[in-house]
């Protein structure tokens, strides 16, 4: 396994992953009754999305805050270093500026210790910052649109560019880079919650972290690279929900078969609920509240002649796409394996028996008190 191999470092994977599992709206249905019991302050609800991805779980919850709170502002915070990704997330924006007016998105390439504040610790970086706000005039999505479609073209293409961090060789932004939007005609009533240039700390009702982390690092590294991040840019009240792949199911049987000594999964939940107990300073845990973890599942989306009439080539392609993401199977073993083709066999066993292919996720919840 190379050390910079990261769980969204694959673009095709990815891509392909998203469109054919139905992950992100089960993540949104098991957080819908935690946003539903979210008690906003003044002056908006403030929900972090630690690592927008495509936008679509993100979008989801946007909706779900606005059946519940349609009249209270929202500050939509969110990282993301993919170029690619802000792109597929700007073009399903629109839509929420027009159902939910007083809204304010934020988005940057920063990492999580960074991002929360929107202020980069390397002090040369910082001295290079990108600040956009786009004041979004017009009031249809085809407006929004047009005008959000222009950042693709310029600004993203000149700003979002990455490299590599020259310690751990995972990517990292070349300039750090902000974007703010929100209605031209909200401005008035959303001028407390805009982020200030020298000013951007904030604190979070809500913070959602969706597979943040490489799965085999150490239950260590989880927690003071994402978690403990997160923790420190929660309000009172605010809730931490974080939401990583398990195994346990049939696409980490279909790795097992093929590699039986692959252990994708070492520090789950326990491991990290472990760490955080004892190396945290006593009075700091006084103020956490520690939710029981559950465990849900999503699917391989495949139609019904698809698995009763015989295992179509392109549901076994999904499949094993899926499989080796989920439980981040480098690209090397993918070769090696696909060069002897009885991966396909593998697969297909696997998903004729459970007549379809599901997939396991952890959630648990951390709550300041």
């Amino acid at each position: 396994m190379k050390k910079n191999f990261r769980f969204f470092d694959n673009r095709q994977k990815y891509l392909l992953f998203v469109t054919t599992t139905n992950e992100k709206n089960r993540i949104a249905d098991v957080l819908k009754p935690i946003v539903q019991k979210l008690k906003p302050k003044y002056p908006a609800l403030k929900i972090f999305d630690a690592g927008m991805g495509d936008g679509s779980l993100l979008m989801n919850i946007m909706r779900q805050c606005h059946q519940r709170m349609p009249n209270i502002p929202l500050l939509i915070s969110t990282k993301e270093i993919s170029m690619e990704d802000v792109r597929l997330g700007l073009e399903k924006l629109p839509d929420r500026f027009v159902e939910h007016k007083n809204t304010v998105f934020v988005i940057s390439n920063l990492n999580y210790v960074e991002s929360t504040s929107l202020r980069s610790n390397n002090t040369n970086k910082q001295k290079k910052m990108n600040w956009k706000i786009v004041k979004l005039k017009g009031n249809s999505s085809l407006d929004f649109a047009n005008q959000l479609r222009k950042l693709n073209r310029g600004f993203l293409n000149k700003k979002w560019q990455i490299e590599r961090n020259q310690k751990t060789g995972n990517p990292t932004y070349k300039e750090p880079s902000v974007i703010i939007i929100y209605r031209k005609d909200q401005e008035f009533t959303l001028k407390n919650i805009i982020p200030k240039k020298n000013n951007g700390k904030n604190y979070y009702d809500l913070i959602i972290a969706s597979q943040p982390y490489r799965s085999r690092i150490t239950a260590e590294k989880k927690v003071k690279l994402v978690i403990k991040p997160m923790l420190n840019s929660l309000a009172k009240k605010g809730k931490l929900v974080i939401v990583h792949a398990c195994g346990k199911d049939p696409a980490n049987k279909i790795i097992k078969k093929i590699w039986p000594k692959e252990n994708p999964f070492p520090t789950l939940y326990k491991s990290i609920l472990s760490y955080i107990k004892k190396n945290t300073k006593t009075e700091v845990l006084k103020e956490l509240r520690f939710k029981k973890k559950i465990t849900f599942r999503y699917l391989l989306r495949a139609l019904p002649n698809e698995v009763s009439g015989g295992i179509a080539t392109s549901l076994i392609f999904s499949a094993w796409n899926a499989s080796v993401y989920v439980n981040q199977i480098s690209d090397e073993q993918i070769m090696k394996a696909e060069k002897f083709k009885n991966y396909q066999k593998i697969v297909k066993e696997i998903v004729n028996k459970n007549k379809g292919l599901y997939f396991n996720n952890e959630m648990f919840v951390i709550e300041k008190k």
